[in-house]
């Protein structure tokens, strides 16, 4: 994926905003992110769930009963530029699923330099290092979740720091880079031949 955006044009939001983008099923568990984030409403921090799916109707329930109606924001299916829109906008991607494969919009949050906070399973290990641009977490572990977003919620700079270590992430996504160490490799194997 082409990078864009350089680092010194990532800014972190006040408040802080979460974003989620897929279907909202089981297997990626946004339900979750709704507890999650209301033992946090002490905090100030907005989320937007783009996508749709069987569970919407739990999780407008979801919301409403915890009184986050004011937090929230459920644009449903949006088109492939519109997701950029709203990353642009964002400071963290939450990932809960609880399978997965090589997600593609992890790869698209870290061209927008967002930090990744994604379940330890899956493809999600090839685009976070841990501390790094963000953590692969326990699925369904909602005490560790909300230990490493509290963490976020209370220090701006960190939060930034990270951002920018996405956008330096991206870079390893970058089409040209990757031709670029294929012909590499190819030149050196041909070198020894």
């Amino acid at each position: 994926m082409k990078v864009d955006l350089r680092e010194d044009q990532i800014k972190v939001s006040h408040p802080l905003h979460f974003v989620f983008a897929g279907r909202l099923t089981v297997q990626k568990n946004p339900v979750f992110i709704i507890e999650m984030l209301n033992q946090l409403k002490n905090f100030k921090w907005q989320c937007t769930l783009i996508g749709d799916g069987e569970l919407k109707p739990q999780i407008l329930a979801a919301i409403q009963e915890y009184g986050l109606e004011e937090r929230f924001h459920l644009p449903g299916w949006v088109s492939p530029e519109d997701v950029n829109s709203y990353f642009c906008k964002a400071d963290v991607l939450l990932m809960p699923s609880l399978s997965e494969g090589m997600p593609v919009v992890g790869i698209q949050a870290l061209a927008n330099g967002l930090i990744l906070l994604g379940s330890n399973i899956g493809g999600f290990s090839d685009l976070v290092e841990d501390g790094y641009n963000g953590y692969l977490l326990p699925d369904r572990d909602l005490d560790t979740w909300v230990a490493h977003i509290s963490s976020f919620l209370s220090d701006p700079d960190y939060v930034l720091n990270m951002r920018k270590n996405s956008l330096r992430k991206a870079e390893e996504f970058n089409l040209e880079s990757i031709v670029q160490q294929y012909l590499d490799l190819f030149e050196q194997v041909a070198v020894k031949h």
